[in-house]
């Protein structure tokens, strides 16, 4: 086939891919943005909550939705607009004002916003007992802008991460907001139990990748994930192609994401939740698909024909992968294939309903950090659980390994001087014998009882991983604390 035939055949292939994506947004929030905003009776209201700033995030609108829902809008640099969040308070938070309760966030799928959860989920419903505050996100970095085909929805379609911006970077920031913004935000403001323990996060369709790929790089944040019909595998070519023309539903270039995969590969990876699923050791872990035949209460449904093949042609196969990657790992989890299901609301209801009651069972324990973790980054620095790692600046992009991790010692898997320190283990020890690969040498901890580690894993690799030829050499030490 000639080069001029395969690129035709690849944009009827992209053409294709945008239409069904778009026909799916359509689908998934089945209501225009606040459609069924209906305001509650103003007298029946709770107090508004505070406007207590974190550092790079404010509340500068607050507006009751119902009695139950209160709308934040949000100014923070992550965007170039400020964002809207819904917060659902559990039935009886107005009435127990000492009690403090989880906090569950739920991420909308693409082109769905802040009030996804409340209005095509039928949210409140469906929360009715659940014992838990709900988070519902939505920062379109285009929302409200005009161009010829309308106003642009509230909704987004990032992925709920940082763009690469054809490694400009900057807005949108999706993965700093909810992380570092947002969950400090809300536990400025509302009755929360500020911990990992008491947090969960879940997500429909495109906000399912979200909560999977946020638990997997932040697996110190949440104790509980669940996917609803979501994408967990961008290795999945169909499922590729679509997040790599997502960005055009929000008027940006394609690959603004992560990058063109050709040569981002590793950024591709490094955000991809099958290729994380060893991060997830310590998580409550909840994958649910249907099989793309619809069910008696999807059969009226007119978009579901559409629904039916974005649930058999991308989101079955990703889930089976995922959960396949878990088993081969040995990661614990809860996996559900439904024998009927496509992806529409009654489908998204049905998973939503099933992770309730995991969520609530988890929140009801107690959930400690675990006593040993695995986890994978591809980032420069970045910590977990209380270790903080920083690669070799000479490095280029790759993975970085840790496994065994704990207080006796780790092992690490990369390249470069590799910087390591633990959390405050050591405390009132004047020095700690560390062997590396066997050798001794004497460390003396912080003031905080903290150790920093440097583990000579070779010579910076300065082939970017997966990168076409690419030469990399990545080495493995083992240490360990001894007295």
């Amino acid at each position: 086939m000639s080069l001029l035939r395969l690129a035709a055949r690849t944009n009827r292939l992209r053409a294709a891919l945008i239409t069904l994506c778009v026909a799916a947004a359509g689908t998934i929030t089945g209501l225009a943005p606040g459609s069924a905003s209906a305001s509650a009776a103003s007298g029946d209201l709770p107090p508004m909550p505070g406007t207590v700033p974190v550092a790079g995030a404010a509340i500068t609108g607050e507006q009751w939705v119902t009695q139950r829902t209160v709308s934040l809008t949000i100014a923070t640099p992550s965007f170039t607009t400020p964002a809207k969040v819904e917060v659902t308070l559990p039935t009886g938070y107005a009435a127990a004002p000492t009690r403090r309760w989880p906090v569950t966030y739920f991420l909308a799928g693409t082109n769905g916003d802040q009030t996804m959860f409340r209005t095509t989920a039928d949210g409140e419903s469906l929360t009715a007992s659940y014992p838990s505050i709900v988070v519902s996100p939505s920062a379109n970095p285009l929302e409200g802008v005009v161009n010829t085909g309308g106003t642009i929805p509230g909704g987004n379609s990032g992925y709920w991460s940082d763009w690469y911006n054809n490694g400009a970077g900057g807005p949108p920031m999706y993965e700093t907001f909810v992380t570092k913004q947002l969950i400090p935000l809300i536990e400025a403001n509302f009755r929360t139990v500020p911990d990992r323990a008491h947090r969960a996060v879940m997500g429909a369709s495109m906000g399912g990748y979200g909560a999977l790929m946020l638990t997997a790089r932040h697996p110190d944040l949440f104790a509980a994930t669940s996917s609803l019909s979501g994408a967990a595998d961008s290795n999945w070519i169909p499922g590729a192609a679509v997040l790599s023309l997502s960005p055009a539903l929000d008027l940006a270039a394609p690959d603004s994401i992560y990058g063109p995969r050709v040569t981002n590969e590793v950024r591709w990876r490094g955000h991809n939740p099958t290729d994380l699923a060893g991060n997830l050791g310590s998580v409550d872990v909840q994958l649910y698909t249907g099989n793309g035949v619809p069910g008696a209460v999807e059969v009226g449904d007119p978009a579901a024909w559409t629904a039916c093949v974005l649930e058999s042609g991308i989101v079955n196969p990703e889930t089976y992968s995922l959960h396949n990657r878990l088993v081969s790992l040995g990661v614990p989890h809860t996996f559900t294939s439904y024998n009927w299901g496509c992806h529409t609301p009654a489908m998204f209801k049905q998973e939503i309903t099933e992770s309730l009651g995991r969520f609530t069972n988890r929140f009801s324990q107690d959930t400690s950090n675990p006593a040993s973790f695995d986890y994978r980054s591809i980032e420069p620095e970045f910590g977990v659980f209380g270790w903080s790692v920083t690669a070799d600046p000479n490095r280029a992009s790759e993975f970085l390994d840790l496994r065994d991790v704990s207080a006796d010692g780790f092992t690490v898997t990369g390249s470069g001087t590799t910087r390591v320190m633990t959390p405050p283990l050591f405390d009132g020890a004047s020095a700690v014998t560390v062997m590396i690969n066997g050798v001794p040498s004497i460390v003396v901890p912080d003031a905080e009882g903290r150790l920093t580690v440097l583990v000579d894993l070779g010579p910076a690799d300065q082939d970017q991983q997966y990168s076409l030829g690419s030469v990399t050499d990545v080495r493995t030490s083992v240490v360990r604390f001894v007295g």
